[in-house]
C-alpha cells in the first residue's frame, strides 16, 4: 500500500461527496424539528408522551445525526490530511453482501417496512476492501488493479485495470478464436450415471418443495373462501385463485419434465467459459460461490470454486428436458456435481 497526495480530481470528488451528507442532515433536521415541535410540543394531553419517550426520541436523534456527523468529518479529514491510499494487486476473489433489515412502526396502517442494502467488496492480494457497484462490476477475478481510496472516509476515489497493455496482442486474439471455436462445439450426450439420477432426484424433490411452499398457504385459503360462500370476494382477492393455480401447473410440469429426462436416460453437454468469480453472503441466507459463464450463472460448492479460474473451459451437464446443471467437467475430465 502507497500513501501518495491528493490530486485535483480526488479533492473534488471528496468535496462533491459533501454535498448530498449535507443535504441529507438538513432534511432529517427538519424532519425531527416536525416531529419535536408540532408532535411532542404541542400535545394537549399531559401524559400522551412521558419523559421516557422524550428521552427516546432524543437519543435516537444523538446516534442518528452522530453517525451522519461522522461521515462528514471523516470526508474533512481526508481533505485535510490531503493524502490517499493506493491499493495494487491482483483481484482474487469478489464479495456481494445483501443485508435485509426491517422497521417496525407503530400507530400505522403499515406494521413494518423492510430495506434491502448491498455492499460490494474486492479481494486485492487476498484483501478485502470495499468498493462501489461501478468498480466492482468492471474488476474481474484475476485481473490486475490499481485502487485509490481515501483513508478516514473509506471513499474509492480511482480504480485502474494495469497489466493489459503488455498482453501479447497476437496470443490474446488466438485465444479468443480458440474460446469461440470452443463455445461452438457439439458435445454427444452421455449417459446418466447413478449419481446423476440423484441429482436429477434431489433437484426435483427442491423445486417441487419450493412450489408447495407457494401452494399449500394460497389453496387453504382458496378453499376457505369456498366452503364460507364467499366466492364474491375471489374478485377481489384474486392472487387467492392465481397463485395455487400456477403453482399447480408449474408442479404438474415439472413432475413431467422429470419423467421425461429420467426416460431419455442421457445428459447433454453445452460449452462455457467462466468470466468471473464472486461470493455472495446475506444475513438471510448462507453463503454461496457463483461462477459466472458464458450461459449464466452457476452455484458450486467452495472446494470447486476455489480450484476453477476465470478463464477456464467448462462442460455444463445438464438434462435432456431441463435447464438446470447436473454437473460441470473441466477440459482435465474432473467432474462436479453442484447438488
Amino acid at each position: 500500500m502507497q500513501q501518495l497526495p491528493l490530486e485535483a480530481a480526488d479533492i473534488k470528488k471528496l468535496r462533491l461527496r459533501l454535498l448530498p451528507f449535507f443535504a441529507f442532515a438538513g432534511f432529517s433536521g427538519l424532519i425531527f424539528a416536525f416531529i419535536g415541535f408540532a408532535v411532542l410540543g404541542k400535545s394537549k394531553d399531559p401524559m400522551a408522551f412521558d419523559d421516557i419517550a422524550v428521552y427516546v426520541f432524543i437519543g435516537f436523534g444523538v446516534i442518528f445525526f452522530s453517525v451522519i456527523g461522522y461521515m462528514i468529518w471523516a470526508v474533512f479529514a481526508d481533505l485535510k490530511r490531503g493524502v490517499k491510499h493506493r491499493i495494487s494487486g491482483m483481484v482474487t476473489n469478489k464479495r456481494l453482501n445483501v443485508h435485509h433489515s426491517q422497521t417496525h412502526h407503530h400507530n400505522t396502517s403499515r406494521n413494518h417496512s423492510s430495506k434491502t442494502t448491498r455492499h460490494y467488496y474486492l479481494y486485492i492480494d487476498d484483501e478485502e476492501h470495499s468498493v462501489d457497484f461501478k468498480h466492482y462490476n468492471k474488476a474481474k477475478v484475476g485481473m490486475h488493479i490499481v485502487l485509490d481510496k481515501a483513508p478516514k472516509s473509506k471513499m474509492t476515489l480511482a480504480m485502474e485495470l494495469t497489466g493489459q497493455e503488455v498482453v501479447d496482442q497476437e496470443a490474446h486474439k488466438l485465444e479468443g478464436e480458440t474460446n469461440d471455436k470452443f463455445l461452438q462445439t457439439t458435445f454427444p450426450d452421455v449417459k446418466l450415471t447413478p449419481k446423476d439420477e440423484e441429482v436429477l432426484k434431489n433437484i426435483f424433490k427442491s423445486q417441487q418443495k419450493a412450489r408447495y411452499v407457494w401452494l399449500v398457504p394460497t389453496l387453504i385459503m382458496l378453499v376457505t373462501f369456498l366452503a364460507n360462500g364467499l366466492e364474491g370476494l375471489l374478485i377481489l382477492f384474486f392472487p387467492v385463485v392465481i397463485i395455487p393455480a400456477y403453482q399447480l401447473f408449474k408442479i404438474i410440469r415439472s413432475y413431467r419434465t422429470y419423467q421425461m429426462s429420467k426416460r431419455y436416460g442421457f445428459k447433454r453437454g453445452v460449452p462455457t467459459i467462466i468470466e468471473d468469480k464472486t461470493t455472495f453472503t446475506s444475513n438471510r441466507s448462507k453463503s454461496a460461490q457463483r461462477l459466472k459463464t458464458t450461459i449464466g450463472v452457476i452455484t458450486v460448492e467452495s472446494v470447486t470454486f476455489d480450484q476453477l479460474q476465470v478463464g477456464d473451459r467448462l462442460v455444463v451437464f445438464k438434462p435432456q428436458y431441463g435447464k438446470q446443471p447436473l454437473s460441470i467437467m473441466t477440459m482435465e475430465q474432473q467432474e462436479y456435481y453442484l447438488y
